[in-house]
């Protein structure tokens, strides 16, 4: 078998087996060819370079989407065992606790309380500022 390809078309054709390259970027590129109004029986040595990167370079982000994506499940399923094991590990705390599950806080849980000395009773405010808004005088610059 000769790979020496003399036209376009012959050359795309090459390089799409030699890459493996599917048949929507192929017809990608004879279109670009056409659009341009480039026949694909044209002799090939000018384009040479810039076929030959393109076809290598959707090889490269072919392989690099298949390897991502396969990343992914991967990490999918790792997400997947983590939230089964925590959720063997709380039911395990649950059942040697002896409790019920743990709740959330309400919200006067989160204010600060102050208890008063001598008084077993608690008072709660909200947080304080000191800082009030400063407006210049009639004698200040505007």
């Amino acid at each position: 078998m000769q790979f020496e390809p003399k036209t376009i078309g012959d050359q795309i054709q090459c390089l799409a087996q030699l890459t493996g390259a599917p048949d929507r970027f192929i017809k990608q590129v004879k279109d670009l060819f056409e659009r341009k109004g480039i026949s694909l029986l044209t002799d090939s040595e000018p384009y040479l370079n810039a076929l030959e990167h393109a076809f290598r370079r959707e090889h490269s982000i072919r392989t690099d989407t298949k390897r991502a994506r396969e990343s992914l499940r991967q990490t999918e399923k790792n997400f997947a065992k983590i939230g089964e094991m925590y959720v063997q590990y709380a039911r395990k705390l649950r059942r040697l606790d002896g409790s019920s599950p743990p709740r959330s806080r309400t919200r006067t849980e989160r204010t600060r309380s102050v208890t008063i000395k001598g008084d077993h009773r608690t008072f709660v405010t909200p947080r304080q500022r000191d800082d009030f808004p400063m407006v210049p005088g009639p004698e200040e610059i505007q």
